[in-house]
């Protein structure tokens, strides 16, 4: 697939996953607006995250995306042991307990793979899901739709938040500093109807 691929085939991945929020706003075109208009600079952040990450997480990330993808339990191992930070049983042991796995520090090194390789693939269903290959140029980065698509909704919030925030600061509505978009918006329309009903007196 070529780079541009990789990128229409991302975007549409998170769109659809940001879509099914969409019930829960008021102006959906505006949302639906915001959403494209800033997807792409979502996966750039979470591109930069990846590129700014620790290596062991790059790792992670890299086997468990080819874990998912083994056809059993025997070929994921492989694909763990390829890994060069894997040659150390400490690693994997920092491995299988970043994965949630119990194992015992005197367990040997192949069944501590075996365990980590058993878990693997017992839940690849839900590791494929959860990450995707995105190719850009020479380099793969591993990445999360669902936290891009996480990503995306709380920037729309933050950013229709501080919209209401700056109309109330321009009728001089008290708004809490938790209050969210809508509870603003709320604050901002009563204030609108007082002062109608105050002047149609």
């Amino acid at each position: 697939m070529d780079e541009r691929g990789y990128k229409d085939n991302l975007r549409k991945l998170i769109l659809d996953m940001a879509q099914k929020e969409l019930d829960s706003y008021v102006s959906q075109k505006g949302v639906q607006k915001y959403f494209d208009g800033n997807v792409d600079k979502i996966i750039n952040e979470n591109i930069k995250k990846f590129n700014q990450g620790i290596g062991v997480n790059r790792v992670y990330s890299k086997v468990l995306k080819n874990g998912a993808n083994q056809e059993n339990i025997s070929s994921v191992a492989r694909s763990i042991k390829g890994e060069e930070l894997f040659k150390s049983k400490n690693e994997l042991v920092k491995f299988a307990k970043h994965l949630g796995i119990n194992v015992n520090m005197k367990s040997s090194y192949n069944q501590i793979l075996r365990k980590v390789s058993n878990h693997i693939y017992s839940n690849r269903n839900s590791y494929s899901k959860r990450y995707v290959s995105y190719k850009r140029g020479d380099e793969e980065y591993i990445l999360e739709p669902e936290k891009m698509k996480i990503d995306l909704i709380e920037s729309y919030k933050s950013k229709t938040r501080n919209d209401m925030r700056s109309i109330a600061k321009l009728l001089n509505i008290n708004v809490k500093e938790d209050d969210g978009a809508e509870e603003i918006r709320k604050k901002v329309i009563n204030y609108i109807m007082k002062e109608k009903l105050s002047k149609s007196k």
